[in-house]
């Protein structure tokens, strides 16, 4: 999948809101790309127009060389099932009333209509058992299971149709830690299986660092910084990519933390720089940053910055105190 110069504009008290603007990204066929950053960054909107569910106001998505744009609804219907999504809610994105069979057999319903009823049941209670569930769980409606339950059936959901795209917004931020590490070993395991590609989007830098193959940071609706992701979490060469890594917290007692401070708050949305993003925030900006956007700049092996401040990156640094 290519998104290319997206850019998805609204209105918001009669001002225009860049809720994404100029963002560029490539998913290869069985990779993981995240996408990361703070609420309001844009990334569940970017995941959106991925999937075609939000039309772009400017850009360029194409998936498997067919740009979604130029498709009529009932060609973007035909697609549908090669692109599928796992929200973060798992109990808000499952019908209540209708039992966890039914709801996984559904989009074979929509999508394999030359499916019989008994290939089509046979095919949800495997999937069932690859997720982890049995086949008694297919009678039970979702309020009956767990958080974790739940997340297992929005995944057999998305996956039972074998789409090569899966969007994976926030997946396991409402899970505890043991279900989490779960949830990420089966989406490994069936990514292994049928080689779909994953955007999963996250705030979460741990789970992000173990499941991802490249990593793309959001501020205010622009990708300032993206590569692959031991290079981006392990050499973060943009003032904001800095600072979001220094304010996780450490797992290790007494270890010294670099603190990467950034000034003020983040602007509303509808008062961003029209410069660099970070303008007026970043300790290291000079004259330059403020006159115009700023293009990314390639640093690494498929590592790009946009930052013009990218060679004194390290002067914004003060190491912390032990946590």
């Amino acid at each position: 999948m290519e998104l290319t110069d997206i850019r998805q504009v609204f209105r918001r008290g009669g001002k225009e809101v860049h809720a994404v603007n100029g963002v560029s990204l490539s998913v290869g066929a069985g990779e993981t790309v995240a996408v990361i950053g703070e609420s309001g960054s844009g990334k569940s909107t970017l995941g959106r127009i991925a999937l075609g569910l939000i039309t772009p106001s400017a850009g360029t998505v194409t998936f498997d060389g067919t740009a979604l744009g130029s498709l009529s609804k009932a060609a973007l219907r035909g697609i549908r099932s090669r692109m599928q999504v796992v929200f973060q809610e798992p109990y808000e994105s499952l019908n209540p009333r209708i039992r966890v069979g039914d709801i996984v057999e559904e989009p074979l319903i929509i999508h394999r209509p030359g499916m019989s009823k008994a290939e089509r049941r046979t095919k949800v209670m495997a999937m069932l058992e690859r997720v982890g569930l049995s086949p008694e769980h297919a009678e039970r409606y979702p309020r009956n299971l767990s958080g974790g339950q739940q997340q297992r059936i929005g995944i057999a959901r998305a996956v039972i149709t074998e789409p090569e795209l899966v969007v994976l917004d926030e997946p396991t931020s409402s899970l505890d830690v043991s279900v989490r590490a779960r949830v990420l070993d089966l989406l490994r395991d069936l990514q292994r299986e049928h080689g779909n590609s994953y955007i999963f989007i996250s705030h979460d830098l741990a789970t992000v660092g173990l499941i991802s193959d490249r990593v793309a940071v959001m501020y205010l609706g622009q990708i300032v910084e993206q590569g692959p992701t031991a290079e981006v979490l392990g050499n973060p060469k943009h003032p904001y990519t800095r600072a979001l890594l220094s304010a996780t917290l450490s797992t290790v007692v007494g270890e010294k933390r670099e603190h990467v401070p950034l000034r003020g708050e983040i602007p509303n949305p509808s008062s961003a720089p029209v410069a660099c993003v970070l303008s007026g925030r970043c300790p290291i900006e000079i004259d330059e940053c403020s006159t115009g956007p700023v293009a990314p700049r390639r640093v690494a092996d498929r590592h790009d910055v946009a930052c013009l401040r990218v060679d004194r990156v390290d002067d914004l640094i003060a190491v912390g105190e032990p946590e």
